[in-house]
């Protein structure tokens, strides 16, 4: 692995909160449709279960009972497939890595830009490890999940009250 290169100006510093602060709102964004899948998951085939049994005590419609039954003992399978969970597991540690390197990087920005050379290039380099790991588990939410983090963001949505007073 070569070495990172040392920050020298506080755009570069900026540029990289940026792109950790898009990247962890499309993750938020699908970490929101997985939960809603996972919660779909577990309560699909109860209520699949409850009308094929249903439709077979009513001696009415066997082909919708049969159908019932079919999604309510294909949907848990698919779920396990899929690999949900993990996949929550995952997004949720680099949605929050990702929001915290956010952070540092403006933090250090911002240092950087008042007194040059006041931020360690030791730091600076640990943050880059950092984002490296996040990085290596090459999570690739949907596009519409970027498109979507991109527009709240030009919306304004992350503006702190603070920023905005200055």
């Amino acid at each position: 692995m070569t070495a990172p290169p040392a920050w020298t100006s506080p755009d570069d510093l900026h540029r990289q909160e940026e792109n950790c602060s898009y990247t962890a709102v499309s993750f938020m964004i699908w970490l929101r449709w997985l939960r809603r899948i996972r919660w779909t998951a577990n309560v699909s085939p109860v209520l699949f279960g409850a009308l094929a049994t249903w439709k077979i005590v009513q001696h009415d419609a066997p082909t919708s009972a049969a159908v019932f039954a079919f999604l309510a003992t294909t949907i848990p399978l698919l779920y396990r497939a899929m690999k949900v969970d993990e996949s929550i597991a995952q997004y949720t540690h680099a949605a929050g890595e990702l929001t915290n390197l956010r952070d540092r990087f403006r933090i250090s920005a911002n240092q950087l830009a008042k007194t040059p050379g006041s931020v360690d290039p030791a730091y600076t380099e640990g943050l880059l490890i950092r984002l490296e790991k996040v990085r290596d588990l090459s999570l690739v939410p949907p596009e519409f999940c970027f498109w979507l983090a991109r527009s709240k963001h030009k919306q304004g949505e992350f503006v702190h009250d603070y920023d905005a007073q200055t």
